[in-house]
């Protein structure tokens, strides 16, 4: 996916207007004045969280954490499955310690899909910068320029608040400090989680120490993940109708018994009040919960 066909005249102009003063030499005083400047702008990019050292926490894509909003949004939807299934199970406050662990396992699975979505995210938007950079060192830029036009593009693409837009932005802000570009992308390969950029940033290391074709490294790179993406993607599309299928039948045996309870008086006497029915609901409450997460890891296809 090629994103700058045209150069922007006013990149242009800035990127002149920096290379100028470079090569004139800017008076040392205004220098640090706009380095200052720079590390002021990118020090509250993601985390404020700090080490006992002082040095800045960044995000750890392959941990996520549930924002006071989501926990109280999953946690209320925890707490309502929790009481719909101990109503339909056992119709009993004798069985509501039971909502705590089902709580606690909607809260797990939602935390992983949303660790997995944002990993997803990442990876697409990771795939367009790819393209987008090894466009701009066709052009003639360096690498180190390259990422920040590149860096510039996907901010435009998908809004400054994108994740991949917030990690460029920051390391943007320390490659003016002199971090080597390679290290950084090290660090957001083994950050992110993401095998793709991982295999990208481990490469640039060894290109950069070797002196290898930086080219025709993105140009293989992009396309291997371009590749991978449309797999995915192609996968997704076939097996859509089963995973809403999976989805259809998991809500199935809740509304059997529902149904049974509203229609069959004689349901209620029989499994609900007696230790009998307690330990019968108990064991296909296991059962359906087995099926449940096997029908999930079917409808799963890794790439």
């Amino acid at each position: 996916m090629n994103l700058r066909t045209v150069k922007n005249s006013k990149i242009f102009t800035r990127e002149g207007r920096h290379s100028e003063h470079t090569a004139t030499g800017e008076p040392q005083g205004r220098v640090k004045k706009e380095q200052s400047s720079a590390l002021n702008k990118f020090s509250g990019v993601f985390s404020t969280k700090k080490e006992a050292g002082g040095k800045k926490v960044r995000t750890d894509y392959r941990v996520y954490h549930f924002s006071l909003r989501e926990l109280l949004l999953y946690g209320a939807g925890g707490i309502l499955l929790g009481a719909a299934v101990v109503w339909l199970c056992y119709d009993s406050v004798y069985g509501a310690p039971l909502a705590v662990p089902i709580l606690i396992f909607y809260l797990v699975m939602k935390k992983k899909q949303k660790k997995e979505e944002r990993a997803q995210i990442l990876n697409y938007h990771f795939r367009d910068f790819l393209s987008s950079l090894h466009t701009n060192m066709l052009a003639g830029y360096a690498l180190e320029n390259g990422v920040r036009l590149s860096a510039g593009d996907i901010a435009k693409l998908y809004g400054r608040g994108d994740i991949l837009a917030m990690e460029l932005k920051d390391m943007v802000g320390q490659m003016r400090f002199g971090k080597p570009v390679e290290q950084l992308f090290l660090d957001l390969g083994i950050r992110s989680g993401v095998e793709d950029i991982r295999n990208f940033s481990e490469v640039l290391v060894i290109a950069k120490r070797t002196g290898g074709n930086m080219n025709h490294i993105l140009e293989s790179t992009w396309r291997n993940i371009c590749e991978k993406i449309d797999t995915r993607q192609e996968i997704d599309t076939v097996t859509a109708s089963k995973r809403y299928e999976q989805g259809i039948m998991s809500l199935m045996p809740a509304g059997i018994i529902l149904y049974m309870r509203i229609t069959f008086e004689g349901f209620s006497e029989k499994v609900y009040g007696n230790p009998a029915g307690a330990v019968l609901m108990t064991v296909c409450l296991l059962i359906y919960v087995v099926a449940f997460l096997a029908g999930r890891k079917l409808c799963r296809i890794e790439v």
